[in-house]
């Protein structure tokens, strides 16, 4: 595996540390509020899954990041802290985003991410 795909991989663990640990509020050590944090969280977790995993292909590395959203929201129902619908879909702005992103890149170089 490539330093990039092993940087991928610890920064998606870090993440899920950071959203699942008590750390609630810590966002704003970072100058961000709750709504913004997650579109960039899950940009990064969106991008990371597709470093880490490009095969998987656009559709299920975007369904995959938005059930590992709705699995933190679960998560984070079940231990005290807030779970919240609008965090989904702030989720789902930042894996839109990162696709997005992806998509224009599959298109202006076929082939950066993995050989086909």
């Amino acid at each position: 595996m490539s330093c990039l795909r092993w940087g991928a991989v610890l920064a998606l663990l870090g993440l899920f540390v950071a959203m699942l640990g008590p750390f609630q509020g810590a966002e704003r050590a970072v100058g961000l509020t709750d709504k913004p944090a997650h579109v960039v969280g899950f940009f990064v977790v969106t991008a990371c899954l597709t470093l880490i995993a490009p095969r998987l292909g656009l559709a299920r590395t975007a369904l995959l990041a938005v059930t590992l959203g709705a699995g933190v929201e679960v998560v984070q129902g079940l231990t005290g802290r807030s779970a919240n619908p609008f965090d989904l879909l702030a989720d789902g702005v930042g894996v839109a985003a990162a696709s997005l992103l992806r998509l224009g890149l599959d298109r202006a170089a076929p082939g950066v991410l993995y050989r086909r």
